[in-house]
């Protein structure tokens, strides 16, 4: 497992750099049972020692759950924690294992013919993904299975950034730097090739448009409807969900309707943010409650954290 360059970044970073990588190489050989106990264990301990981000996953879960009695929200935002534990665990396997042993993780997979389909009639595809369960290892079936570009935002630790485009790019994805904008991804599409995008993050208001997110307002990228428009491209929501007791991950692919996009920014997000909400309703427990999605609001609403 290589991936960190060993010229760059100061001492600390690299040294930072060289113990995740350690930690990685020693946490994919851990029987998998084992380590998704660990895991949960993990998320406890993160859980009572975090009490700033205990508080925004609260805020959270009111926001998406207002309906549920104090109680059963507590008890997600303990099994909440108890994934993200896992989720962390999860990159040594998925990461540092022999690129077979990581994919033999995927124990099923839904909907990848229709991408295949899209393919083969001569389409660019668009994969966009939320924070939900074990998506690294969807990165890496896709880079597997498809010729695929995904953006990402990289790390201020030149070392860290270049070991996590490593890990990433392992199995024949790319990785594009969010800085150099959308134009690369349209020559992409262009090619005839797929392209993924993290889209349920908040986004600055200069550059989002609002729309509802488990009924709220949340300020979302408009981007998947600017690249789906030009050539018509094909859209695909990609979840992918943790199986009990560590018995690996299913991966589903979700078609957006053939009318997206419209043409209107926020009616295109909204469709995009429904398809998002119900992959996360099917298991809200593995979905990254942690961050202040709702952050941003419009000018007449108060912010919620």
């Amino acid at each position: 497992m290589g991936g960190f360059i060993k010229d760059a970044g100061t001492r600390g970073q690299r040294l930072g750099t060289f113990i995740v990588k350690w930690l990685l190489q020693w946490t994919a050989r851990w029987p998998d049972t084992w380590r998704s106990r660990c895991g949960g264990g993990l998320g406890l301990i993160a859980m009572a020692a975090l009490p700033k981000i205990r508080r925004v996953v609260d805020i959270n879960l009111k926001i998406a759950f207002p309906d549920w009695s104090l109680a059963r929200r507590q008890q997600l935002r303990r099994q909440n924690f108890c994934e993200l534990g896992r989720t962390t665990l999860e990159l040594g396997p998925i990461w540092a294992r022999p690129l077979l042993g990581a994919l033999n993780m995927v124990r099923a997979v839904e909907g990848a013919e229709a991408v295949d389909h899209a393919l083969a009639l001569g389409h660019g595809v668009i994969l966009f993904t939320a924070h939900l369960g074990p998506w690294e290892a969807a990165v890496l079936y896709t880079g597997q299975r498809w010729p695929i570009t995904g953006m990402y935002r990289a790390l201020r630790n030149p070392c860290m950034d270049a070991l996590m485009r490593h890990c990433r790019e392992r199995s024949g994805a790319r990785q594009l730097n969010k800085e150099r904008g959308i134009r690369p991804l349209f020559r992409v599409l262009k090619k005839k090739e797929i392209i993924g995008i993290l889209t349920d993050q908040n986004v600055d208001p200069r550059e989002g448009v609002f729309a509802p997110f488990f009924g709220y307002p949340a300020c979302t990228t408009p981007v998947l409807g600017r690249l789906a428009a030009r050539d018509r491209v094909p859209v695909f929501g990609m979840f992918a969900y943790r199986l009990p007791q560590g018995s690996g991950f299913r991966i589903e692919f979700v078609p957006l309707p053939d009318t997206f996009p419209s043409g209107d920014a926020v009616a295109d997000a909204t469709v995009m943010n429904d398809c998002m909400e119900t992959a996360i309703r099917k298991a809200p427990e593995q979905y990254w409650w942690v961050h202040r999605r709702f952050k941003d609001q419009p000018a007449a609403r108060e912010r919620p954290y």
